[in-house]
């Protein structure tokens, strides 16, 4: 079987033609750089994508916290951890790099914070 894919690795947007017999990775025609055997040959074996979204918080000075998964996500379920991320709201600090939530879906990927929300935002008046 022949599959052709775009590559996204680089600027140049190779078509490489990927020759696949049953669930064995053969060989690729048409890349001009070494990532874009490597992207294909993840391409044909494993789609997977990072996931990137936003949750809502309860704070008025960021209602919502950007957020991403911390590895690639099977790109058939993405659209499922969009439908269980939109319904979680962050409360309180997150610092950048938390985990918000974890083991998404059973994936092994963790969804983390993208931000910073402090743990007390300031509200500091000057002048009279």
């Amino acid at each position: 079987m022949n599959r052709e894919v775009i590559c996204i690795m680089c600027h140049l947007g190779c078509r490489i033609e990927v020759h696949v017999e049953g669930q064995e990775f053969k060989q690729v025609e048409g890349e001009r750089c070494k990532k874009g055997v490597k992207y294909a040959q993840q391409e044909v074996t494993f789609p997977g994508r990072i996931l990137t979204t936003t949750v809502t918080t309860d704070s008025p000075e960021m209602p919502l916290l950007p957020v991403r998964s911390d590895k690639a996500i099977p790109r058939e379920r993405l659209i499922e951890c969009m439908k269980h991320i939109s319904k979680y709201s962050v409360k309180g600090s997150v610092k950048l790099g938390q985990t918000v939530i974890e083991n998404i879906l059973g994936l092994g990927a963790d969804i983390i914070a993208c931000r910073t929300i402090p743990f007390e935002l300031p509200n500091i008046r000057t002048g009279v």
